[in-house]
């Protein structure tokens, strides 16, 4: 099915075109009548209002923006001229049904059509040209990471592709070619990082944001079942889709390629934004109770165990992207080596997690405390408000328990680690099970809402209040 939200895409170029539509206007009138724009007659002021609701009537009706980032500077001039004739055309008929044409200044309607297709064109170069430096940028910095799955005969194709045409510009972290063992080569500077027998293995412990699929037929089910099972987004070549069952699949555009894209669930446009608003307000308010508590237990932290008052460790957070996770340090600075030694009185099976009971490494008396109260935890506001985090969601495991994942357990790695989530105020310090975290983080995942997040930071704010084992 068609993405129902795909009109949004391009929300942005739509509010740069009506920002030079009335541009466009407001100078036109000043060019003629040398007026300002509080002396406009109502006429003009009805007229205004038509062009806006002209540019919102054609956007939502024509997709004029549909395939703008690949589009090149005659195209796109093209599309502005034959865009900007669609509204003034509007506004034309407008004035003729309510017979006022004549009234209108044909010099102002015009111009403003002559600057409209002027502004909005430079205006839509200089944007298109920001955007593509902004995603060369997060290339640079490795903010979003490809896995192309395909046949050794076309692989060097693709890779040329998505480097030379694809605007979101990801970086390829991989190549699976399916009919060659080929791993451990490259193919135009790309590694080939698995072969069919080696595939599952490398998604279950290796960062990769977005799968693509070219060559499906060539991919066994049970493969692709196990695909299914981690919650990345997977991308087929439409000429290469069979039945896929009741997932949620959606028709999209995927670098040069019309794809069926294969999500875990789809969520309303808004809520992600609305999500990301109360990280980034929960956050500040989180960091000023942080810089409140370096004065008041930084110092004990010291006093207590000379060293630095924080624990830094690298965590994997969203699809496996690693990332820097602070928290107050409740142990003695050496507990990371003494953890081998300690792994035989691990509660939870199979060493998917490290839960004992009395760790010895617990610095006395404050560790105790900020553990037990969760103040060691408040460091993590820093990374909600870097975007590593969110306050709500699922906890981020350590390198050496990730490299442990089947596909089912990494599943829980699809959306942003959190604070708190649905598995920490389940009684986190009583469950054991590593099978039972997986399940309600997976729970929360696939029943998700903003108002599932509310219910989950009180009940967090209620048990830390109620003095219940660890909340956070």
């Amino acid at each position: 099915m068609k993405n129902k939200y795909s009109w949004l895409k391009h929300l942005d170029f739509f509010f740069l075109d009506l920002i030079c539509l009335l541009f466009s206007f407001f100078m036109a009138y000043y060019l003629r009548h040398r007026e300002l724009i509080y002396s406009y007659p109502r006429l003009y002021r009805e007229t205004c209002l038509t062009y806006v609701l002209s540019d919102l009537f054609f956007y939502l009706l024509l997709n004029p923006y549909s395939d703008v980032l690949r589009r090149g500077y005659l195209v796109e001039l093209e599309k502005t001229i034959e865009y900007d004739i669609f509204v003034s055309l509007f506004v034309t008929t407008y004035l003729f049904i309510v017979k006022s044409g004549s009234e209108y200044s044909r010099i102002t309607f015009f111009l403003t059509l002559i600057l409209y297709i002027i502004t909005s064109y430079i205006v839509r170069i200089c944007w298109k040209k920001r955007l593509r430096e902004k995603a060369l940028e997060t290339v640079n910095s490795g903010e979003k990471s490809l896995l192309i799955i395909c046949k050794n005969n076309e692989a060097e194709k693709l890779i040329d592709k998505f480097r030379n045409n694809n605007y979101d510009f990801y970086q390829i972290s991989g190549i699976c070619v399916l009919d060659k063992n080929r791993k451990g080569e490259t193919i135009s500077d790309c590694p080939i990082v698995a072969d069919k027998k080696t595939l599952t293995e490398f998604i279950s412990s290796n960062w990769i944001d977005d799968i693509f699929i070219s060559s499906y037929d060539s991919l066994p089910d049970s493969i692709m079942k196990q695909l299914l099972l981690t919650g990345i987004p997977v991308h087929i070549k439409i000429e290469e889709i069979k039945d896929l069952g009741d997932r949620i699949q959606t028709v999209d555009n995927f670098g040069t390629y019309n794809t069926i894209s294969i999500v875990r669930r789809e969520y309303n446009f808004f809520e992600p934004m609305i999500k990301r608003i109360i990280d980034i307000a929960g956050g500040i308010i989180g960091c000023f109770f942080t810089l409140l508590l370096i004065i008041i237990i930084g110092p004990i932290i010291y006093i207590k165990s000379p060293g630095n008052i924080f624990y830094v460790s690298d965590r994997v957070g969203k699809n496996g992207k690693i990332f820097k996770f602070y928290k107050f340090r409740s142990m003695i600075l050496n507990a990371d080596d003494l953890k081998e030694d300690l792994k035989k009185q691990n509660r939870v099976k199979d060493g998917m997690m490290f839960k004992i009971e009395d760790d010895p490494r617990i610095i006395p008396g404050i560790g105790s405390f900020i553990r037990k109260t969760s103040l060691d935890e408040f460091p993590q506001f820093f990374n909600v408000l870097k975007g590593d985090m969110s306050l709500v969601g699922t906890r981020p495991p350590t390198i050496d328990e990730w490299k442990k994942y089947s596909p089912y357990y990494r599943s829980r790695l699809s959306i942003k680690p959190g604070i708190t989530g649905l598995w920490q105020i389940s009684g986190r310090s009583e469950i054991t099970d590593f099978d039972e975290v997986v399940r309600l983080d997976n729970e929360y995942i696939n029943n998700w809402s903003i108002d599932l997040d509310i219910k989950i930071l009180f009940k967090t704010v209620f048990i830390l209040f109620k003095g219940d084992k660890g909340a956070m």
